[in-house]
């Protein structure tokens, strides 16, 4: 979840583009920002749209190239991912045990054998981060190749670096649902589940253990949800595709910001709201939306700080008012809100 300060910045600029390549002046640093931006957000063929320009003027720069390792990798070209990842490595070899993503591609590719020094080369750097996803990706491979007991060690090597990496941690609940296992397993699913709300894989094994333990009605809610999920990730795919090719479409990043607050993933639909709000600064509802995402954060300081910049600006966004009442009347400032309320503009008769 960015930090409030980059939530006010995207809801009272409009965000400028990252621009053409840099014989036209544009800045590599601010379109490498731009394109990660684009990938995170699960806008790979947008991302896709920038970087081309970059990589036909830039050819020897090994960030473009891992850039569209990462964008080929998101779009599920796994061929062409490999082939750009190792340019970048080739082109700038401090890349080799930098490339999480080079390994996943490669296991997409049934090449687990070859995905295992990629994966050991992370856990022979210094950067924890990346030793975390080495032996996560290491256990994968391990796994796919047959190897459960290496798996679960790499996975619990994974969670002794970082306890909250819950990648890892579904994995090992996999692991012991597949021996036959229940104990602790809901436990785990549920902590991926409280990590990750869309993780549907988790929803779908929880459904699974609480059928197992006969407890039907929890069972049949899981189920519910598991469903919940995936028609709302389907819903999600098609609106991420209005927005391809460039194309600005603020209802979509409206909805994609209220389907992710409706499933309780508040952290991504605060960042799609304020995608949104980058796009019309004037709208209201982007601005709404982003409080009530950082209010289900429990990030009241941020929400109200949100709220003051916005009625401080000019023109400033009056529908932020009431919610600023509300988060002044919660931590017992009522002589602020109230004087808040009183200093509201009067509401013009219709006609």
């Amino acid at each position: 979840m960015p930090h409030c300060a980059l939530i006010l910045l995207a809801l009272s600029l409009a965000a400028p583009p990252a621009g053409p390549p840099a014989d036209d002046g544009a800045d590599p640093i601010a379109a490498r920002a731009e394109i990660r931006r684009l990938i995170v957000e699960e806008q790979a063929r947008r991302a896709l749209v920038l970087l081309e320009p970059w990589l036909a003027t830039r050819p020897e720069d090994p960030a473009f190239h891992a850039l569209h390792g990462e964008v080929r990798h998101a779009l599920e070209e796994h061929e062409a991912a490999v082939d750009a990842f190792r340019r970048a490595i080739l082109l700038d070899p401090s890349y080799e045990g930098r490339l999480f993503h080079l390994g996943r591609s490669l296991q997409a590719l049934g090449l687990d054998a070859e995905a295992l020094p990629v994966f050991e080369a992370m856990i022979g750097g210094d950067q924890r981060s990346l030793q975390v996803r080495g032996h996560f990706g290491l256990g994968l491979s391990r796994q796919s190749l047959g190897d459960d007991a290496g798996a679960r060690a790499a996975f619990e090597a994974a969670l002794s670096l970082d306890p909250e990496f819950r990648r890892a941690t579904y994995r090992l609940a996999l692991l012991d649902l597949a021996r036959g296992e229940t104990d602790g397993v809901e436990r785990a699913l549920r902590s991926v589940l409280e990590r990750d709300p869309l993780h549907h894989g988790a929803a779908y094994n929880l459904a699974l253990v609480l059928g197992r333990e006969g407890r039907d009605e929890e069972a049949e809610r899981a189920r519910v949800r598991y469903r919940e999920i995936l028609e709302g990730k389907q819903r999600m795919s098609l609106l991420r595709d209005r927005l391809t090719g460039g194309r600005e479409d603020l209802e979509a990043l409206l909805e994609l910001g209220e389907l992710n607050a409706r499933l309780g993933a508040a952290a991504a639909a605060a960042r799609w709201f304020g995608s949104a709000g980058a796009l019309d600064p004037l709208d209201p509802r982007p601005a709404l939306g982003t409080v009530a995402a950082l209010r289900a954060l429990g990030r009241p300081e941020d929400a109200e700080a949100l709220c003051r910049a916005l009625l401080a600006r000019r023109p400033p966004i009056e529908a932020l008012r009431p919610p600023l009442i509300e988060l002044l009347e919660a931590r017992g400032a009522q002589e602020e809100a109230d004087a808040l309320r009183g200093a509201a503009p009067p509401t013009r008769e219709e006609d």
